[in-house]
């Protein structure tokens, strides 16, 4: 079920970064690729994050970016992204995010993944590529990547297969949940199927949940 590819693996502690005018910030978005990682409940072995408050946690142990995408923002910043520019630890083919739902289990290489939530951009993403207002383009289209938790740990390589071992019953991609989350989507029907899905990042479910209250007004 589906011609999935692992292309890149990458992982990275908080470094001082520079950027636009010789100012500096601490940020772990520049990852290095790795020829193999131990992934840990709570992350990848060697990886962290800067913003505790914003980033990292158990429901976002593993960042995903679809390799397809570096396609559309070269062509529409003409420029020629690195790999893992977008601070991804897995840079995968074939799981746009309009395929990938919220509550999937995939299998890559040892380790077992659910997919939690989209991924919320920021600016450190434009002062990491020097792409002004890729952020925000990332949040209008909703190719932001998406983030998994970890249900099996074990060993990822560049060479390892992935698998969909469960599809989400309740169907809501990663892409719609975007629009829904980013684009205040007033769906309740689809607002009220994704609070069902288990898998779902409790501050994405706290968001959700007000908003349903707020439409029941």
């Amino acid at each position: 079920m589906g011609n999935y590819q692992l292309v890149n693996v990458a992982v990275g502690k908080p470094e001082i970064m520079q950027y636009a005018d010789n100012q500096e910030m601490s940020t772990a978005i520049k990852k290095q690729s790795r020829e193999q990682v131990v992934l840990k409940i709570d992350g990848f072995e060697g990886d962290g994050v800067a913003d505790l408050k914003h980033h990292g946690g158990v429901e976002r142990a593993v960042c995903f970016y679809a390799d397809e995408r570096y396609d559309y923002w070269n062509k529409t910043y003409k420029d020629s992204l690195d790999t893992a520019a977008f601070g991804e630890n897995l840079t995968v083919k074939g799981m746009l995010e309009d395929e990938v739902c919220i509550g999937d289990i995939y299998q890559i290489g040892e380790a077992v993944v659910t997919i939690t939530q989209g991924r919320v951009p920021c600016n450190t993403i434009d002062r990491r590529t020097g792409c002004k207002g890729l952020f925000k383009q990332m949040i209008e289209t909703g190719y932001t990547g998406y983030f998994a938790k970890v249900i099996e740990e074990g060993m990822i390589t560049p060479e390892s297969s992935i698998e969909l071992k469960k599809k989400s019953r309740h169907g809501i991609s990663v892409l719609q949940a975007n629009r829904l989350f980013f684009q205040q989507e007033k769906d309740k029907n689809q607002i009220e199927l994704l609070l069902q899905e288990e898998a779902l990042a409790d501050k994405w479910s706290t968001h959700f949940e007000r908003l349903v209250a707020k439409l029941d007004r």
